[in-house]
């Protein structure tokens, strides 16, 4: 089956991932989970402990400024990402995976878990101004807000 997945942005990547994981790791810690890792192996990026193991996925949307837009009804997360949620129910089904979408600044972030996010509707993004861009074509769920946890203090 053929993917129409955007080609990985380097540029994007190197901008936006380690802030994101700076962010997350920042929360966790002022949340009281211990044994926090951050790392780059392609699957979760980052691992900890409170009352049970969790994962955490972590995006920028850098479209999203200092509040969310309440015209938007629906987080959505690229549909690749379901490769974590099949890796965690098949190797760590005892863990918790949140996927967690920061605004651009990282101050405000959906949290959104996996089970949530697996039983969502997937589709493609429709936008009558950009037609024919590349993430136009890429499948992502979407998460109607109210099923997913907006914290505004994250830092």
């Amino acid at each position: 089956m053929p993917h129409n997945n955007r080609k990985f942005d380097k540029q994007s990547y190197m901008a936006n991932d380690e802030r994101a994981k700076k962010a997350i790791v920042s929360y966790l810690v002022a949340n009281k989970f211990t044994d926090i890792k951050a790392k780059e192996d392609y699957y979760f990026d980052v691992s900890a402990k409170k009352d049970k193991d969790y994962f955490f996925e972590v995006e920028v949307k850098n479209q999203w400024g200092s509040s969310w837009n309440p015209s938007w009804k629906e987080v959505r997360i690229p549909e690749r990402k379901r490769r974590l949620i099949d890796k965690k129910n098949k190797e760590y089904p005892d863990h918790d995976l949140y996927f967690v979408v920061f605004n651009t600044d990282c101050s405000q972030a959906w949290f959104i878990k996996d089970d949530t996010v697996s039983s969502s509707t997937v589709g493609t993004i429709q936008n009558s101004r950009r037609v024919g861009e590349p993430h136009l074509r890429e499948p992502f769920f979407h998460i109607p807000t109210e099923q997913a946890k907006l914290i505004t203090n994250i830092t």
